[in-house]
């Protein structure tokens, strides 16, 4: 038997601290003189002592550790690790975005900007409104329009703050899509010109302070911050303006999903939906419902489903998995499963728009997909019964005769990949070599072309001709040029995959180097 003070210098803790394990229940001696009080230890309680000081170097509570010693069986001790593993992981994950938000802060300071804002995400109180909704030539006239609620409402009724909704999602210089509001405390008498609204921001509300012309550099600030971040706009951004000029900007976001969004591709049956059924064109994509205005689209950039086919039966095609009645399946990057997205049909005397609940808008396997769907929004221009692919695919002659071109034969290394052929910078690389699928092509004698791809090495569905590729397979023909750019040579070619053929016609340019 040890007493305390050789136990201490055995496991290397101190006696304190042992006399605080036995108080706490955690390391009892096996013996306690009741005479003298000395407290006396067994060997075998040197185990229980490494025991309490690896699990504490692993993060252990004490009380964690307390049901650690009193427990052989492996689950019980593997589900408690595995607990602990996951408490780290998130501890992992909230660091390394406090760092970069550090590291944002710092770098913004050091460029020379002139504030730091300091933006955090929380919720936000409830607050009632009298608003109106219409397109301003500038910020000004709605509040030109704010003071005309004001003056026409009981001052009883009205609180302090003045609210502008912005429900642009980019960057205008005029014709904005905005809400002028007056807050009010008490209802609105009637009849009124004016709607009431009830503003409800949700759980997570990035929010930031500022003065009326600080407002600019707020906005840019604002986006910057959540570029960097886990959290992605998805609502319209809220100018609240108190009465001595300070300015809170405030905008919904969300976080991306904690568990997967995706389910198993046989489980959801197939219910019938004629009014859906034939060829949508896409003309927004949206935060939310709210925005939408037919006529006045928000964004301007691409997506990859411009167009979609309802065929009959709920038949899959291409990155399509099919549907049902109100849903729109689309394939995850996990095999056999699917992205559910909801969709639903309004209709007056000139469209016919359909609103999809849009969730696979990123690669789940690699970024991840957020809690929140964008609103993605079509017109219908076709009201065809499909009852295949083959009926809409878009194919291209491919039927050209052999042209040599002694310019083009050889190997050619991939250098980038870009939406737009006139987005090429020979000082800039637009996608990390990691994220390029092509790696590259090589053009020999007679017409035989070979891809050479992260999954294997294709020789036998393409040929080329003088300008062109031709992939007999999915009936593509893809031009090619190349182009000298300070004394070296760059191939341009264009990449047509189902984006072209499904998509809506959109093809795509990789930029390849002479190896």
């Amino acid at each position: 038997m040890y007493k305390i003070g050789e136990l201490s210098k055995l496991c290397n803790i101190s006696v304190k601290t042992l006399r605080y394990y036995d108080a706490e229940g955690l390391l009892i001696p096996d013996e306690i003189d009741k005479f003298t009080g000395y407290r006396y230890y067994s060997a075998s309680k040197l185990e229980d002592c490494y025991r309490i000081i690896a699990l504490k170097e692993l993060g252990f509570s004490l009380d964690e550790i307390r049901v650690q010693l009193t427990t052989n069986d492996n689950e019980k001790i593997t589900a408690a690790l595995n607990a602990k593993l996951a408490e780290l992981q998130a501890l992992i994950e909230t660091t390394q975005t406090q760092l970069r938000k550090i590291e944002s802060i710092k770098n913004n300071l050091t460029k020379g900007e002139s504030k730091m804002f300091n933006i955090i995400v929380r919720a936000t109180d409830e607050m009632r409104v009298a608003y109106i909704r219409k397109n301003y030539l500038s910020k000004s006239d709605a509040f030109d329009d704010i003071e005309k609620i004001k003056s026409s409402l009981p001052k009883t009724i009205l609180g302090k703050r003045k609210i502008i909704i912005n429900y642009e999602t980019e960057y205008r210089e005029t014709d904005f899509d905005l809400a002028a509001c007056a807050e009010i405390v008490g209802k609105l008498p009637q009849p009124c010109e004016y709607a009431e609204k009830t503003i409800s921001l949700g759980a997570n509300v990035a929010s930031l302070i500022c003065k009326s012309d600080e407002l600019d550099d707020a906005y840019k600030a604002m986006i910057k911050h959540l570029d960097g971040s886990s959290y992605k706009v998805c609502g319209a951004y809220y100018e609240i303006y108190h009465e001595d000029g300070t300015v809170e900007l405030k905008v919904p976001v969300c976080e991306r999903a904690k568990k997967s969004l995706y389910v198993s591709d046989d489980i959801i049956p197939f219910v019938d939906d004629p009014e859906v059924c034939g060829k949508w064109k896409m003309i927004d994509i949206l935060p939310t419902r709210e925005h939408f205005i037919y006529g006045k689209p928000k964004c301007n950039h691409l997506a990859w489903l411009d167009e979609i086919y309802f065929i009959d039966g709920g038949k899959s095609y291409w990155a399509v998995g099919g549907w049902t009645k109100g849903q729109l399946f689309t394939y995850a990057s996990k095999p056999n499963s699917i992205y559910v997205n909801k969709y639903t049909i309004e209709s007056d005397e000139n469209h016919k728009l359909l609103f999809l609940e849009m969730y696979d808008y990123c690669d789940g396997g690699r970024e991840g997909v957020f809690d929140n769907p964008e609103i993605w929004v079509y017109e219908q221009i076709e009201n065809k019964h499909y009852a295949s692919q083959e009926e809409f695919r878009r194919c291209d002659n491919i039927d050209y005769p052999f042209i040599n071109d002694e310019n083009v034969i050889g190997v050619w290394k991939v250098r980038d990949f870009l939406i737009y052929r006139e987005d090429f910078d020979v000082n800039k690389q637009n996608w990390s070599e990691n994220d390029l699928f092509v790696l590259s092509v090589e053009f020999r004698n007679n017409g035989v072309y070979v891809s050479n791809t992260k999954e294997a090495t294709n020789r036998a569905t393409s040929v080329w001709t003088k300008g062109l590729v031709l992939n007999k397979r999915e009936k593509t023909a893809s031009s090619y040029e190349i182009v000298t750019i300070d004394g070296k040579d760059y191939l341009f070619k264009e990449w047509k995959t189902g984006d072209y053929s499904f998509g809506g016609g959109r093809s795509y340019w990789y930029v390849f180097t002479r190896e």
